[in-house]
Protein backbone atom coordinates (compact mmCIF):
# COMPACT_ATOMS: atom_id res chain seq x y z
CA UNK A 1 0.00 0.00 0.00
CA UNK A 2 2.53 2.68 0.68
CA UNK A 3 3.57 2.77 -3.20
CA UNK A 4 0.02 3.95 -4.15
CA UNK A 5 -1.24 6.05 -0.28
CA UNK A 6 0.40 8.57 1.05
CA UNK A 7 0.03 9.66 4.55
CA UNK A 8 -3.35 10.35 4.08
CA UNK A 9 -4.13 9.41 0.50
CA UNK A 10 -6.91 6.37 -1.48
CA UNK A 11 -5.47 3.55 -3.34
CA UNK A 12 -6.72 1.98 -6.53
CA UNK A 13 -9.38 -0.76 -6.40
CA UNK A 14 -6.93 -2.52 -8.67
CA UNK A 15 -4.30 -2.87 -5.96
CA UNK A 16 -6.37 -3.56 -3.33
CA UNK A 17 -8.11 -6.56 -5.28
CA UNK A 18 -4.26 -7.48 -6.26
CA UNK A 19 -3.17 -7.18 -2.11
CA UNK A 20 -6.31 -9.39 -1.52
CA UNK A 21 -5.36 -12.33 -3.82
CA UNK A 22 -2.16 -12.53 -2.50
CA UNK A 23 -3.05 -12.28 1.08
CA UNK A 24 -5.80 -15.27 -0.20
CA UNK A 25 -2.72 -17.30 -2.21
CA UNK A 26 -0.57 -17.35 1.18
CA UNK A 27 -3.53 -18.16 3.68
CA UNK A 28 -4.51 -21.29 1.21
CA UNK A 29 -1.02 -22.60 0.96
CA UNK A 30 -1.41 -22.98 4.87
CA UNK A 31 -2.58 -26.63 7.02
CA UNK A 32 -2.57 -26.10 10.75
CA UNK A 33 -4.42 -23.42 12.56
CA UNK A 34 -0.41 -21.89 13.74
CA UNK A 35 0.36 -21.71 10.25
CA UNK A 36 -2.94 -19.99 9.78
CA UNK A 37 -2.24 -17.51 12.22
CA UNK A 38 1.59 -16.92 10.67
CA UNK A 39 0.42 -16.77 7.51
CA UNK A 40 -2.15 -14.11 8.23
CA UNK A 41 0.06 -11.56 9.95
CA UNK A 42 2.96 -11.90 7.61
CA UNK A 43 0.24 -11.65 4.50
CA UNK A 44 -0.51 -8.13 6.55
CA UNK A 45 3.13 -7.10 6.93
CA UNK A 46 4.50 -7.98 3.29
CA UNK A 47 1.38 -6.76 1.58
CA UNK A 48 -0.59 -4.44 3.60
CA UNK A 49 2.14 -1.73 4.76
CA UNK A 50 1.59 -2.28 8.11
CA UNK A 51 4.64 -2.32 10.45
CA UNK A 52 3.40 -5.18 13.32
CA UNK A 53 0.34 -7.44 12.84
CA UNK A 54 -1.14 -9.24 15.56
CA UNK A 55 -3.84 -12.23 16.12
CA UNK A 56 -5.45 -12.62 19.78
CA UNK A 57 -7.21 -15.77 19.82
CA UNK A 58 -10.66 -15.45 22.02
CA UNK A 59 -10.14 -18.59 24.29
CA UNK A 60 -9.26 -20.25 27.89
CA UNK A 61 -6.21 -20.46 29.57
CA UNK A 62 -6.55 -24.51 29.63
CA UNK A 63 -7.25 -23.96 25.98
CA UNK A 64 -4.25 -22.05 24.34
CA UNK A 65 -1.22 -24.00 24.02
CA UNK A 66 0.77 -20.89 25.33
CA UNK A 67 -0.38 -20.99 28.49
CA UNK A 68 -0.48 -24.58 28.73
CA UNK A 69 3.17 -24.56 27.78
CA UNK A 70 4.40 -21.95 30.71
CA UNK A 71 1.88 -22.80 33.27
CA UNK A 72 -1.18 -20.38 34.68
CA UNK A 73 0.83 -17.28 34.83
CA UNK A 74 0.06 -13.80 33.59
CA UNK A 75 -1.34 -10.67 34.92
CA UNK A 76 -5.02 -11.57 33.78
CA UNK A 77 -5.23 -14.86 34.89
CA UNK A 78 -8.53 -16.10 35.05
CA UNK A 79 -9.36 -19.48 35.01
CA UNK A 80 -11.50 -20.90 32.47
CA UNK A 81 -12.70 -17.00 31.81
CA UNK A 82 -12.43 -16.06 27.88
CA UNK A 83 -10.06 -13.82 27.23
CA UNK A 84 -8.06 -12.52 24.33
CA UNK A 85 -4.58 -14.66 23.44
CA UNK A 86 -2.19 -13.38 21.87
CA UNK A 87 -1.32 -16.24 19.16
CA UNK A 88 0.71 -14.87 16.36
CA UNK A 89 3.07 -11.92 15.87
CA UNK A 90 4.82 -10.33 12.80
CA UNK A 91 6.70 -7.63 11.81
CA UNK A 92 8.36 -5.82 8.98
CA UNK A 93 10.28 -3.16 10.62
CA UNK A 94 13.67 -2.85 12.39
CA UNK A 95 11.81 -0.24 14.81
CA UNK A 96 9.07 -2.56 15.43
CA UNK A 97 9.97 -5.34 17.02
CA UNK A 98 8.17 -8.63 17.23
CA UNK A 99 6.91 -9.12 20.15
CA UNK A 100 6.95 -12.53 22.24
CA UNK A 101 3.34 -14.08 21.83
CA UNK A 102 3.76 -15.29 25.81
CA UNK A 103 5.04 -11.80 26.80
CA UNK A 104 3.06 -9.27 28.61
CA UNK A 105 0.79 -8.37 26.25
CA UNK A 106 -0.24 -12.07 25.39
CA UNK A 107 -3.11 -12.34 27.66
CA UNK A 108 -5.96 -8.93 27.28
CA UNK A 109 -9.24 -8.98 29.16
CA UNK A 110 -12.36 -7.42 26.83
CA UNK A 111 -13.28 -3.90 27.54
CA UNK A 112 -11.51 -0.59 26.81
CA UNK A 113 -8.12 -1.01 28.41
CA UNK A 114 -6.82 -2.01 25.16
CA UNK A 115 -7.34 -1.48 21.73
CA UNK A 116 -7.91 -5.15 21.09
CA UNK A 117 -10.00 -5.28 24.31
CA UNK A 118 -11.95 -2.84 22.90
CA UNK A 119 -12.73 -4.80 19.56
CA UNK A 120 -13.43 -8.07 21.25
CA UNK A 121 -15.99 -6.02 23.63
CA UNK A 122 -17.83 -4.46 21.13
CA UNK A 123 -17.60 -7.18 18.55
CA UNK A 124 -16.68 -3.92 15.56
CA UNK A 125 -13.86 -2.99 13.81
CA UNK A 126 -12.17 -0.01 15.07
CA UNK A 127 -9.23 2.58 13.68
CA UNK A 128 -7.43 4.93 15.79
CA UNK A 129 -4.93 7.65 12.54
CA UNK A 130 -3.53 8.37 16.02
CA UNK A 131 -3.00 6.27 18.97
CA UNK A 132 -1.73 8.49 20.82
CA UNK A 133 -4.28 11.33 21.05
CA UNK A 134 -7.02 8.78 20.47
CA UNK A 135 -10.07 8.56 23.47
CA UNK A 136 -9.97 5.14 23.71
CA UNK A 137 -6.04 5.00 24.18
CA UNK A 138 -6.72 5.26 28.03
CA UNK A 139 -3.62 2.53 29.47
CA UNK A 140 -0.37 4.43 30.09
CA UNK A 141 1.93 1.35 29.94
CA UNK A 142 0.71 0.86 26.36
CA UNK A 143 0.68 4.65 25.33
CA UNK A 144 4.61 4.43 26.54
CA UNK A 145 4.90 1.37 24.23
CA UNK A 146 3.41 3.12 21.68
CA UNK A 147 5.24 6.17 21.58
CA UNK A 148 8.74 4.03 22.33
CA UNK A 149 8.07 2.44 19.13
CA UNK A 150 6.96 4.82 17.37
CA UNK A 151 3.53 3.75 16.59
CA UNK A 152 1.20 6.18 14.68
CA UNK A 153 -1.83 4.06 13.43
CA UNK A 154 -4.03 1.23 14.60
CA UNK A 155 -6.41 -1.10 12.83
CA UNK A 156 -8.25 -3.57 14.84
CA UNK A 157 -11.14 -6.23 13.50
CA UNK A 158 -13.03 -9.01 15.24
CA UNK A 159 -12.45 -12.27 13.82
CA UNK A 160 -15.98 -13.48 13.51
CA UNK A 161 -17.77 -16.55 12.27
CA UNK A 162 -21.57 -16.94 11.85
CA UNK A 163 -21.28 -15.07 14.56
CA UNK A 164 -19.07 -16.26 16.75
CA UNK A 165 -15.71 -14.26 18.14
CA UNK A 166 -13.15 -16.43 17.07
CA UNK A 167 -10.28 -13.87 17.78
CA UNK A 168 -8.99 -10.17 17.18
CA UNK A 169 -6.70 -9.29 14.19
CA UNK A 170 -4.93 -5.66 15.23
CA UNK A 171 -2.59 -3.88 12.81
CA UNK A 172 0.05 -1.05 14.07
CA UNK A 173 2.25 1.14 11.61
CA UNK A 174 4.69 3.40 11.94
CA UNK A 175 2.63 6.03 9.79
CA UNK A 176 -0.55 7.86 9.48
CA UNK A 177 -3.07 5.34 7.91
CA UNK A 178 -6.17 6.76 5.96
CA UNK A 179 -9.53 5.27 6.47
CA UNK A 180 -9.87 3.85 3.08
CA UNK A 181 -6.83 1.33 4.19
CA UNK A 182 -8.57 0.24 7.20
CA UNK A 183 -12.13 -0.55 5.00
CA UNK A 184 -10.31 -2.47 2.50
CA UNK A 185 -9.00 -4.85 5.29
CA UNK A 186 -12.77 -5.92 6.61
CA UNK A 187 -12.94 -8.01 3.33
CA UNK A 188 -9.05 -9.48 4.61
CA UNK A 189 -10.55 -9.91 8.46
CA UNK A 190 -13.81 -12.37 6.92
CA UNK A 191 -11.26 -14.37 4.86
CA UNK A 192 -8.79 -14.75 7.67
CA UNK A 193 -11.66 -15.79 10.07
CA UNK A 194 -12.90 -18.07 7.53
CA UNK A 195 -9.09 -19.64 7.33
CA UNK A 196 -8.65 -20.14 11.31
CA UNK A 197 -12.41 -21.68 11.27
CA UNK A 198 -11.21 -24.32 7.82
CA UNK A 199 -7.92 -24.87 10.42
CA UNK A 200 -9.74 -25.73 13.46
CA UNK A 201 -12.45 -27.63 12.12
CA UNK A 202 -9.57 -29.67 10.20
CA UNK A 203 -7.36 -30.40 13.33
CA UNK A 204 -10.71 -31.33 15.09
CA UNK A 205 -10.85 -34.02 12.04
CA UNK A 206 -7.88 -34.77 12.55
CA UNK A 207 -7.90 -35.47 16.32
CA UNK A 208 -11.17 -37.31 15.32
CA UNK A 209 -9.12 -39.64 13.51
CA UNK A 210 -6.43 -40.80 15.35
CA UNK A 211 -8.47 -40.95 17.88
CA UNK A 212 -10.69 -43.95 15.76
CA UNK A 213 -7.61 -44.87 14.29
CA UNK A 214 -5.96 -45.83 17.91
CA UNK A 215 -9.49 -47.48 19.28
CA UNK A 216 -9.84 -49.16 16.09
CA UNK A 217 -6.44 -50.47 17.03
CA UNK A 218 -7.21 -51.34 20.39
CA UNK A 219 -10.47 -53.08 19.75
CA UNK A 220 -8.72 -55.09 16.94
CA UNK A 221 -6.07 -56.05 19.86
CA UNK A 222 -9.08 -57.26 22.26
CA UNK A 223 -10.80 -58.78 19.81
CA UNK A 224 -7.77 -61.17 18.97
CA UNK A 225 -6.86 -61.64 22.86
CA UNK A 226 -7.74 -64.21 25.12
CA UNK A 227 -11.01 -63.22 26.62
CA UNK A 228 -12.08 -66.21 28.73
CA UNK A 229 -16.07 -66.48 29.25
CA UNK A 230 -18.40 -63.60 27.68
CA UNK A 231 -21.00 -63.45 30.26
CA UNK A 232 -21.34 -64.01 34.28
CA UNK A 233 -22.39 -67.21 34.80
CA UNK A 234 -24.06 -67.97 38.32
CA UNK A 235 -26.76 -68.25 40.51
CA UNK A 236 -25.58 -68.40 43.88
CA UNK A 237 -26.10 -65.64 46.44
CA UNK A 238 -22.33 -64.62 47.15
CA UNK A 239 -22.67 -63.67 43.45
CA UNK A 240 -25.79 -62.10 43.57
CA UNK A 241 -25.00 -59.91 46.56
CA UNK A 242 -22.23 -58.97 44.23
CA UNK A 243 -24.01 -58.07 41.06
CA UNK A 244 -26.32 -55.85 43.10
CA UNK A 245 -23.80 -53.82 44.47
CA UNK A 246 -22.41 -53.23 40.49
CA UNK A 247 -25.72 -52.45 39.34
CA UNK A 248 -26.42 -49.86 41.78
CA UNK A 249 -22.43 -48.20 41.57
CA UNK A 250 -22.62 -48.83 37.64
CA UNK A 251 -25.68 -45.88 37.19
CA UNK A 252 -23.33 -43.43 38.54
CA UNK A 253 -19.60 -42.17 37.99
CA UNK A 254 -17.90 -43.52 41.02
CA UNK A 255 -14.65 -44.59 41.13
CA UNK A 256 -15.29 -48.23 41.85
CA UNK A 257 -12.23 -50.84 43.18
CA UNK A 258 -12.59 -54.44 42.54
CA UNK A 259 -11.03 -57.29 44.83
CA UNK A 260 -10.90 -60.89 44.67
CA UNK A 261 -8.18 -63.70 44.12
CA UNK A 262 -6.98 -64.02 40.76
CA UNK A 263 -9.23 -65.83 38.26
CA UNK A 264 -12.39 -64.80 39.95
CA UNK A 265 -13.70 -62.89 36.77
CA UNK A 266 -12.74 -59.09 37.83
CA UNK A 267 -12.37 -57.88 34.02
CA UNK A 268 -15.88 -59.62 33.50
CA UNK A 269 -17.52 -57.48 36.05
CA UNK A 270 -15.39 -54.05 35.27
CA UNK A 271 -17.28 -54.87 31.36
CA UNK A 272 -20.61 -55.36 33.70
CA UNK A 273 -19.99 -51.67 35.09
CA UNK A 274 -19.12 -50.34 32.31
CA UNK A 275 -22.33 -51.91 29.98
CA UNK A 276 -24.80 -50.88 32.72
CA UNK A 277 -23.79 -47.35 32.96
CA UNK A 278 -24.59 -44.41 30.97
CA UNK A 279 -20.96 -44.39 28.77
CA UNK A 280 -21.62 -47.76 27.37
CA UNK A 281 -21.62 -45.85 24.11
CA UNK A 282 -17.78 -45.23 24.03
CA UNK A 283 -14.65 -47.69 24.84
CA UNK A 284 -14.13 -49.81 27.80
CA UNK A 285 -10.44 -49.38 27.39
CA UNK A 286 -8.26 -51.93 29.42
CA UNK A 287 -4.64 -51.08 31.05
CA UNK A 288 -2.47 -54.00 32.50
CA UNK A 289 -0.61 -52.25 35.49
CA UNK A 290 1.57 -55.25 35.64
CA UNK A 291 3.47 -54.59 32.68
CA UNK A 292 7.71 -55.37 32.46
CA UNK A 293 8.54 -51.74 33.09
CA UNK A 294 7.33 -48.33 35.30
CA UNK A 295 8.17 -46.45 31.25
CA UNK A 296 6.14 -49.05 29.38
CA UNK A 297 3.15 -48.57 32.32
CA UNK A 298 3.94 -44.79 32.08
CA UNK A 299 3.59 -44.73 28.42
CA UNK A 300 0.29 -47.26 27.82
CA UNK A 301 -1.04 -44.85 30.61
CA UNK A 302 -0.16 -41.13 29.56
CA UNK A 303 1.04 -41.36 25.72
CA UNK A 304 3.94 -40.49 24.36
CA UNK A 305 5.42 -38.02 21.86
CA UNK A 306 7.61 -38.90 19.21
CA UNK A 307 11.30 -38.75 20.28
CA UNK A 308 10.46 -39.22 24.19
CA UNK A 309 12.55 -42.10 24.52
CA UNK A 310 14.53 -44.51 22.40
CA UNK A 311 12.15 -46.22 20.08
CA UNK A 312 9.40 -43.18 20.06
CA UNK A 313 9.47 -43.41 16.68
CA UNK A 314 5.85 -41.33 16.39
CA UNK A 315 3.69 -39.81 18.74
CA UNK A 316 1.63 -42.36 20.61
CA UNK A 317 -1.77 -41.73 22.23
CA UNK A 318 -2.22 -42.93 25.86
CA UNK A 319 -5.17 -45.02 27.20
CA UNK A 320 -6.57 -42.08 29.44
CA UNK A 321 -6.74 -40.01 26.43
CA UNK A 322 -8.31 -42.97 24.78
CA UNK A 323 -11.09 -43.49 27.53
CA UNK A 324 -12.03 -40.21 27.58
CA UNK A 325 -16.04 -39.91 27.52
CA UNK A 326 -16.00 -43.78 28.37
CA UNK A 327 -14.22 -46.00 31.18
CA UNK A 328 -10.88 -46.84 32.00
CA UNK A 329 -9.85 -50.46 33.57
CA UNK A 330 -6.78 -50.48 35.56
CA UNK A 331 -5.91 -54.20 35.75
CA UNK A 332 -3.67 -55.18 38.79
CA UNK A 333 -3.17 -51.82 39.84
CA UNK A 334 -1.16 -53.26 42.99
CA UNK A 335 1.44 -53.67 41.13
CA UNK A 336 2.06 -49.94 40.17
CA UNK A 337 5.22 -48.64 41.18
CA UNK A 338 5.73 -45.64 43.71
CA UNK A 339 6.46 -43.38 40.77
CA UNK A 340 3.36 -44.29 38.63
CA UNK A 341 1.42 -44.03 42.08
CA UNK A 342 2.12 -40.73 41.95
CA UNK A 343 1.50 -39.52 38.53
CA UNK A 344 -1.62 -41.68 38.50
CA UNK A 345 -2.60 -39.53 41.39
CA UNK A 346 -2.42 -36.26 39.69
CA UNK A 347 -4.41 -37.29 37.22
CA UNK A 348 -7.22 -38.95 39.59
CA UNK A 349 -6.93 -35.52 41.11
CA UNK A 350 -6.87 -33.10 38.53
CA UNK A 351 -8.04 -34.73 35.26
CA UNK A 352 -5.48 -33.87 33.35
CA UNK A 353 -1.83 -35.06 32.41
CA UNK A 354 0.95 -34.91 29.94
CA UNK A 355 1.87 -36.90 27.26
CA UNK A 356 5.56 -38.36 28.02
CA UNK A 357 8.11 -36.18 26.64
CA UNK A 358 5.26 -33.03 26.23
CA UNK A 359 4.55 -30.24 27.94
CA UNK A 360 1.06 -29.77 26.65
CA UNK A 361 -2.03 -30.29 29.77
CA UNK A 362 -4.30 -32.79 28.54
CA UNK A 363 -7.71 -32.56 30.12
CA UNK A 364 -9.96 -35.91 30.35
CA UNK A 365 -12.92 -37.39 31.56
CA UNK A 366 -12.66 -41.19 31.75
CA UNK A 367 -14.75 -43.41 34.86
CA UNK A 368 -11.92 -45.25 36.46
CA UNK A 369 -12.46 -48.69 37.49
CA UNK A 370 -9.46 -50.40 39.36
CA UNK A 371 -8.49 -53.97 40.15
CA UNK A 372 -6.83 -55.87 42.29
CA UNK A 373 -5.96 -59.15 44.05
CA UNK A 374 -3.61 -57.88 46.55
CA UNK A 375 -5.20 -56.61 49.96
CA UNK A 376 -4.35 -53.20 49.49
CA UNK A 377 -4.72 -52.55 52.83
CA UNK A 378 -2.15 -54.28 53.94
CA UNK A 379 0.11 -52.49 51.29
CA UNK A 380 -0.34 -49.50 52.70
CA UNK A 381 0.72 -50.02 55.68
CA UNK A 382 3.62 -52.03 54.54
CA UNK A 383 4.27 -48.69 52.64
CA UNK A 384 4.31 -50.35 49.11
CA UNK A 385 0.96 -48.47 47.84
CA UNK A 386 0.34 -44.61 48.53
CA UNK A 387 -2.15 -44.17 50.95
CA UNK A 388 -3.85 -41.20 49.40
CA UNK A 389 -4.36 -42.95 45.37
CA UNK A 390 -5.62 -46.09 47.92
CA UNK A 391 -8.11 -43.06 49.06
CA UNK A 392 -9.09 -42.36 45.47
CA UNK A 393 -9.52 -45.60 44.42
CA UNK A 394 -11.47 -46.99 47.16
CA UNK A 395 -14.54 -45.50 46.84
CA UNK A 396 -16.88 -48.05 46.40
CA UNK A 397 -14.93 -51.39 46.88
CA UNK A 398 -16.86 -54.60 45.19
CA UNK A 399 -14.99 -57.58 46.37
CA UNK A 400 -15.22 -60.61 43.70
CA UNK A 401 -15.96 -63.84 45.96
CA UNK A 402 -13.90 -66.90 44.89
CA UNK A 403 -15.53 -69.84 43.45
CA UNK A 404 -14.88 -71.83 46.47
CA UNK A 405 -18.28 -69.86 48.20
CA UNK A 406 -20.17 -70.73 45.54
CA UNK A 407 -19.94 -74.03 44.96
CA UNK A 408 -23.33 -73.81 43.35
CA UNK A 409 -22.10 -72.33 40.34
CA UNK A 410 -19.47 -75.15 39.51
CA UNK A 411 -22.38 -76.86 37.73
CA UNK A 412 -23.63 -74.06 35.87
CA UNK A 413 -19.79 -72.52 34.85
CA UNK A 414 -19.10 -76.12 33.66
CA UNK A 415 -22.23 -76.33 31.20
CA UNK A 416 -21.33 -73.02 30.10
CA UNK A 417 -17.83 -74.09 28.96
CA UNK A 418 -19.02 -77.28 27.76
CA UNK A 419 -21.12 -74.92 25.17
CA UNK A 420 -18.16 -72.84 23.96
CA UNK A 421 -15.84 -75.80 23.42
CA UNK A 422 -18.68 -77.31 21.56
CA UNK A 423 -17.98 -75.13 18.90
CA UNK A 424 -14.09 -74.73 19.44
CA UNK A 425 -13.85 -78.43 18.92
CA UNK A 426 -16.75 -79.34 16.80
CA UNK A 427 -17.63 -82.06 18.52
CA UNK A 428 -20.54 -82.80 20.47
CA UNK A 429 -19.91 -82.59 24.52
CA UNK A 430 -23.10 -82.86 26.29
CA UNK A 431 -22.14 -82.99 30.02
CA UNK A 432 -19.93 -83.96 32.43
CA UNK A 433 -20.38 -87.12 34.32
CA UNK A 434 -21.68 -87.45 37.91
CA UNK A 435 -18.76 -88.34 39.67
CA UNK A 436 -16.78 -86.22 38.09
CA UNK A 437 -18.99 -83.07 38.71
CA UNK A 438 -19.12 -84.04 42.46
CA UNK A 439 -15.02 -84.04 42.40
CA UNK A 440 -14.81 -80.46 40.53
CA UNK A 441 -17.65 -79.59 43.13
CA UNK A 442 -15.85 -80.76 46.75
CA UNK A 443 -12.47 -79.16 44.56
CA UNK A 444 -11.27 -75.86 46.50
CA UNK A 445 -10.33 -74.30 43.27
CA UNK A 446 -7.23 -72.05 44.36
CA UNK A 447 -7.40 -70.89 40.46
CA UNK A 448 -10.66 -70.19 40.58
CA UNK A 449 -12.72 -69.67 37.30
CA UNK A 450 -9.98 -69.53 35.19
CA UNK A 451 -8.57 -72.59 36.40
CA UNK A 452 -12.32 -74.43 36.44
CA UNK A 453 -12.05 -73.62 32.50
CA UNK A 454 -8.69 -75.03 31.89
CA UNK A 455 -9.37 -78.47 33.73
CA UNK A 456 -12.82 -78.71 31.64
CA UNK A 457 -11.47 -78.05 28.87
CA UNK A 458 -8.34 -80.72 29.56
CA UNK A 459 -11.71 -83.47 30.09
CA UNK A 460 -12.96 -82.22 27.10
CA UNK A 461 -9.74 -82.46 24.85
CA UNK A 462 -9.32 -86.03 26.46
CA UNK A 463 -13.12 -86.81 26.18
CA UNK A 464 -13.97 -90.09 23.54
CA UNK A 465 -17.66 -89.60 24.33
CA UNK A 466 -20.24 -86.86 24.35
CA UNK A 467 -20.54 -87.29 28.34
CA UNK A 468 -16.74 -85.55 29.63
CA UNK A 469 -14.93 -87.21 32.69
CA UNK A 470 -13.16 -85.34 35.03
CA UNK A 471 -10.12 -87.90 36.52
CA UNK A 472 -8.16 -86.78 39.38
CA UNK A 473 -5.52 -87.07 37.45
CA UNK A 474 -6.65 -83.64 36.10
CA UNK A 475 -6.56 -82.05 39.14
CA UNK A 476 -4.01 -81.50 41.23
CA UNK A 477 -2.17 -84.38 42.83
CA UNK A 478 -3.46 -83.47 46.72
CA UNK A 479 -7.37 -82.97 45.42
CA UNK A 480 -8.58 -86.16 47.26
CA UNK A 481 -6.55 -84.90 50.71
CA UNK A 482 -8.25 -81.39 49.89
CA UNK A 483 -11.43 -82.74 49.67
CA UNK A 484 -11.18 -84.92 52.73
CA UNK A 485 -10.24 -82.08 54.59
CA UNK A 486 -13.33 -80.41 54.16
CA UNK A 487 -15.79 -82.83 54.09
CA UNK A 488 -14.01 -83.54 57.84
CA UNK A 489 -14.09 -79.52 58.79
CA UNK A 490 -10.53 -79.28 59.13
CA UNK A 491 -9.53 -77.84 55.53
CA UNK A 492 -6.17 -76.40 54.31
CA UNK A 493 -4.57 -72.98 56.26
CA UNK A 494 -6.51 -70.14 54.02
CA UNK A 495 -6.48 -66.74 53.94
CA UNK A 496 -6.67 -64.26 56.59
CA UNK A 497 -10.23 -62.79 55.21
CA UNK A 498 -11.83 -66.17 54.19
CA UNK A 499 -10.85 -67.23 58.11
CA UNK A 500 -12.62 -64.15 59.58
CA UNK A 501 -15.59 -65.05 56.91
CA UNK A 502 -15.76 -68.09 58.64
CA UNK A 503 -15.41 -67.30 62.26
CA UNK A 504 -17.98 -64.36 61.67
CA UNK A 505 -20.21 -67.28 59.67
CA UNK A 506 -19.83 -69.42 63.12
CA UNK A 507 -20.68 -66.65 65.26
CA UNK A 508 -24.04 -65.88 63.09
CA UNK A 509 -24.99 -69.39 63.21
CA UNK A 510 -24.88 -69.53 67.15
CA UNK A 511 -26.91 -66.65 67.72
CA UNK A 512 -29.13 -67.75 65.21
CA UNK A 513 -28.71 -64.89 62.69
CA UNK A 514 -29.28 -62.19 65.45
CA UNK A 515 -26.18 -59.57 65.31
CA UNK A 516 -27.23 -56.49 67.91
CA UNK A 517 -28.27 -57.12 71.52
CA UNK A 518 -27.11 -59.32 74.64
CA UNK A 519 -27.41 -62.45 72.70
CA UNK A 520 -26.30 -60.94 69.31
CA UNK A 521 -23.10 -62.05 67.15
CA UNK A 522 -21.38 -58.63 67.69
CA UNK A 523 -21.41 -59.37 71.89
CA UNK A 524 -19.98 -62.51 71.13
CA UNK A 525 -17.16 -61.47 68.63
CA UNK A 526 -16.67 -58.30 71.13
CA UNK A 527 -17.35 -55.94 68.78
CA UNK A 528 -19.57 -53.06 67.57
CA UNK A 529 -22.44 -54.23 66.05
CA UNK A 530 -22.10 -51.57 62.84
CA UNK A 531 -18.40 -52.80 62.63
CA UNK A 532 -19.68 -56.30 62.46
CA UNK A 533 -22.11 -55.48 59.80
CA UNK A 534 -19.83 -53.30 57.88
CA UNK A 535 -17.15 -56.54 57.85
CA UNK A 536 -19.99 -58.67 56.82
CA UNK A 537 -20.65 -56.62 53.58
CA UNK A 538 -17.25 -56.23 52.85
CA UNK A 539 -16.54 -59.99 53.17
CA UNK A 540 -19.65 -60.54 51.17
CA UNK A 541 -21.92 -62.07 53.77
CA UNK A 542 -25.45 -61.08 52.29
CA UNK A 543 -27.15 -61.97 55.34
CA UNK A 544 -27.30 -63.61 58.60
CA UNK A 545 -27.54 -67.44 58.10
CA UNK A 546 -30.62 -69.20 60.38
CA UNK A 547 -29.94 -71.86 62.76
Amino acid sequence: MADHVSSGGGASPGHHLDVLRRISARMTAAASVAEVLDSIVRALVEHADVSTARVWLFTTESDCEVCAARGPTGEYRGGDAWTLHLSASAAGVVRSPVADVAGPWHQLPPGDASFPGLVAARRTPYFAPDVLSDPAARDERMRRYYAEHGFRSFVGYPLLFRGELLGVLGGLSTRTLAREEFEHLAVFASQAALAIQCARMLAALERSRARLAAENEYLREEITSERGFEEIVGRSPALAATLRQVERVAATDATVLLTGETGTGKELVARAVHGLSARRERALVKVSCAASSPGLVESELFGHEKGAFTGALQRRIGRFELANGGTLYLDEVGELTPDVQAKLLRVLQGQEFERVGGSVAIRTDARIVAATNRDLESEVAAGRFRADLFYRLNVFPVRIPPLRERPADVPLLVQHFLAQLQRKLARPLKAVSAEGMARLQRYRWPGNIRELQNVVERAAVLATSPVVEIPEALLPADCGEAAAAVKAGAGAISTLADAEREHILRALRETGGVIHGPKGAARLLAINANTLRSRMQKLGIARPPAR
